[in-house]
């Protein structure tokens, strides 16, 4: 897909944003929007809560049990073209990283958003989730923001579904990519999915009403074919993998790891996605930001 193309579908998934955004408050144009910031309290080991707004809380669930960095070398794109600027932006040779899930708490109802590598793969999700104060059959809806092994490993437990009772969702888009896969991600991709049975649910980005609680999908392609971030409320956003190494990253978001299908693609949408949290004074939670996966900026 040409970068224009995208750039329109990318615009067009976010004017549902913007017109509520736009339609909240007072304010004259131009008028800097003072924003309370959510101050994040920590729970225990790998958990942190912040309140988003009256009705939404985030728990972050930190599924790698010791730190956790990646070699600048997973930075330098295809036939190394970044390797230079790369080293240059990361002189110590490693970008610190994490494995993230994220528990929302809304409308008295347990939305988490993808699900770590899986306990029998060293994952601690399902331990800190514990620590918080809940366990796998208090959760009502899980949401993936794509289907890499290490955001749909914690569905299952050996062959069974661990959440005895959410209902799952998935774009279609990405589903229908990995059905057609046949290496290793496309077969857990299928046999994590298909735990679910009946309380699996492919959804379309224009389906407005998809999610629950009012969730909203939006295209961030580029990563992988289906991508996804998610608005929860008016502050929240799940930004998924649009970064994996912020420290490096941040400097220029043009650069992309070996892990991105489309790099080009993946690039505009995080740096679409990126400024456009920024501009609405969106907490942004990222599944391999650094510290609890909570980035905040108020500018």
């Amino acid at each position: 897909m040409k970068r224009k193309a995208l750039l329109m579908i990318m615009i067009a998934y976010a004017t549902a944003w913007v017109a509520s955004s736009c339609n909240r408050g007072g304010g004259n144009a131009g008028e800097k929007e003072n924003v309370a910031l959510p101050v994040a309290t920590a729970v225990c080991d790998g958990v942190t809560s912040l309140e988003i707004d009256s009705v939404t809380t985030l728990v972050t669930l930190r599924d790698n049990a010791s730190p956790k960095t990646q070699p600048n070398s997973l930075f330098y794109g295809k036939d190394r073209k970044d390797s230079v600027k790369v080293e240059r932006l990361s002189p110590s040779g490693e970008v610190a990283t994490t494995i993230h899930a994220f528990l929302v708490k809304k409308d008295n109802k347990l939305v988490l958003f993808d699900t770590g590598v899986g306990s029998e793969n060293g994952g601690m999700m399902l331990a800190r989730l514990d620590s918080a104060g809940f366990g796998p059959e208090n959760v009502d809806y899980i949401i993936l923001t794509h289907c890499h092994g290490d955001h749909i490993g914690g569905l299952l437990r050996g062959d069974s579904a661990v959440f005895t009772r959410a209902e799952v969702f998935v774009p279609q888009v990405e589903y229908n990519y990995w059905a057609t896969q046949s290496g290793d991600n496309g077969l857990l991709a299928m046999k994590a999915l298909g735990a679910y049975g009946d309380r699996l649910h492919q959804f379309l980005y224009t389906d407005t009403a998809a999610l629950p609680l009012g969730i909203r999908a939006m295209a961030a392609v580029g990563h992988t074919p289906g991508h996804t971030t998610y608005k929860v409320g008016g502050r929240l956003m799940i930004a998924g993998d649009l970064i994996h190494g912020y420290d490096l990253q941040k400097q220029d978001l043009n650069i992309s790891p070996s892990y991105d299908i489309n790099p080009e693609q993946a690039a505009e949408s995080r740096k679409f996605f990126m400024q456009f949290a920024k501009n609405k004074h969106m907490v942004i939670a990222g599944m391999h930001l650094p510290g609890n996966g909570v980035l905040i900026e108020a500018e």
